[in-house]
């Protein structure tokens, strides 16, 4: 009680600070960033120390509270921390994005998901209230029942419509151990409708895959177990790490649907799976320094691959030039076509899938143009694409370029936490102007940038230019000396 109290108190005083901020640049007409001290975003940030409001500090968790069977948390808790501090009392967030650096605010404002999304939505969709300081510096809670239209159309707004300092998140019960049955599918028409028949199997909690290359696909069912059938039969360190190599390894022995091969992990490992390397990126870094990858290397680069510091050596080294990282939700009616199409024009890549819920079942069908309605009853699917790009910058817009506007073609849409290379009328085109607009003055949010306006900013920068050898070195020094501030304009 007496934590709740200091925390609740702590809360308080940040949170005043941060609306005489907001107040000060809303009373000079000037226009600010939220500035959060690290980013799970591939766009090429940078924050001015006189054009911020700073909430690094915001990192404060609340009790679980078992009754409800939610928890209150800032918005810069990571996901990890999120994570221990639940599974200590034996639940878990409904969702728990893949990430450990991943944070609660980021999370909400970004269309975050995993693969437990299918039953629970995305991320926003297991947040039940927010508080949050709007553009005015005014302080205004949104939950189901009270402002529910600022609640949804905040969620995947990049914080457009002010300053979320509080969340309260859903939880469910967990158990110490998860199981993996996985099998291989060769087709992704097939693997559609294998993900589809699993959605309504209430024994599985996570549905996920992994698109290798044409005819290579590992599909994921796992759920909650008690413990592993022996001690030895859990994944080890480095194969967690590298979890991508050891599921695709499971492929050569190619398992069926009818003989699943069942791998066994903790469920912290589950959870952040994708964490080491970011997916698959840590290969890639291999490769695109010519270093062989053996038992020994991938040892001593192990310290350097968890997904916080990947992120801050794309940013340093600017080697997000020429790696696509992009996230696309594409209804159930075209994903098919639009995986052929990514495979036909990025070669080198692999792909994540998961199936989500239908447009209409997670608020999504007011935010894009009139033909989203067509598909607001599908079921999405998540399409991670990962792969090297060309290296020229003009090849690379191109590419990037093509994958968007193809989604859009399939009545799809692509998560803006990544580089984003629409021209403001196809912007617009895609995302409804018109409701937006008409929300954000609702809740006093004209004089904090748009969406647009902030995708657009970060990628005129001018930051990110190619130092790889160089930015690498950086990252590794200031990981060592524990600097974070990187995103900052000294």
């Amino acid at each position: 009680m007496e934590d709740s109290t200091r925390l609740l108190e702590e809360h308080k005083a940040a949170v005043a600070r941060i609306q005489k901020q907001v107040k000060h640049f809303y009373d000079n007409k000037k226009h600010f960033r939220v500035y959060h001290g690290s980013t799970s975003s591939t766009r090429p940030l940078q924050f001015k120390r006189d054009a911020i409001v700073d909430t690094s500090d915001m990192g404060r968790l609340f009790p679980v509270n078992l009754d409800t069977m939610t928890v209150q948390a800032e918005p810069k808790v990571p996901m990890d921390a999120l994570a221990a501090h639940c599974l200590a009392k034996g639940v878990v967030p409904k969702i728990v994005m893949e990430f450990k650096g991943i944070t609660v605010g980021g999370g909400y404002s970004g269309f975050s998901g995993e693969s437990s999304m299918y039953r629970y939505g995305l991320f926003n969709n297991t947040v039940s209230d927010i508080e949050i300081v709007l553009g005015d510096g005014s302080l205004e809670t949104a939950s189901r029942t009270h402002n529910a239209d600022l609640l949804e159309h905040a969620a995947g707004s990049l914080g457009t419509f002010g300053i979320v300092t509080l969340l309260t998140i859903e939880l469910i019960p967990a158990t110490p151990y998860v199981q993996v049955d996985l099998q291989l599918v060769e087709d992704v028409t097939k693997a559609h409708d294998i993900f589809e028949a699993a959605t309504a199997d209430d024994a599985i909690h996570f549905i996920d895959g992994v698109y290798f290359r044409k005819g290579r696909i590992a599909i994921m069912f796992a759920r909650f177990v008690d413990r592993p059938p022996a001690p030895d039969k859990v994944l080890k360190k480095m194969q967690v790490h590298w979890f991508a190599d050891t599921i695709e390894d499971i492929l050569d022995k190619r398992p069926t649907a009818e003989k699943p091969t069942s791998i066994y992990m903790t469920t912290t490992d589950y959870l952040f799976r994708y964490d080491h390397g970011a997916f698959w990126g840590g290969k890639l870094a291999f490769k695109h320094f010519h270093v062989p990858q053996n038992a020994l290397t991938r040892r001593l680069a192990d310290p350097f691959l968890d997904s916080r510091t990947c992120y801050h050596a794309l940013h340093k080294s600017g080697l997000a030039n020429e790696y696509v990282v992009q996230d696309f939700g594409i209804p159930a009616s075209t994903v098919t076509e639009f995986i052929s199409y990514v495979n036909e024009t990025l070669p080198e890549l692999q792909i994540f899938l998961a199936p989500c819920k239908a447009p209409r079942d997670i608020g999504l069908s007011s935010r894009f143009n009139e033909r989203v309605a067509e598909v607001a009853d599908q079921r999405i699917f998540a399409v991670g694409v990962y792969g090297r790009g060309p290296r020229d910058p003009k090849a690379f817009y191109e590419l990037n370029r093509k994958l968007e506007l193809r989604s859009a073609e399939l009545l799809g849409a692509k998560l803006l936490y990544a580089r984003t290379y629409y021209t403001e009328d196809e912007f617009w085109l895609i995302y409804r102007k018109d409701i937006y607009e008409e929300m954000r003055k609702k809740y006093k949010a004209e004089t904090l940038p748009t969406v647009f306006q902030k995708l657009q900013a970060d990628m005129d920068t001018g930051a990110g230019k190619r130092r790889p050898v160089r930015g690498i070195l950086e990252t590794m020094w200031d990981k060592a000396t524990g600097n974070k501030e990187y995103l900052l304009k000294k």
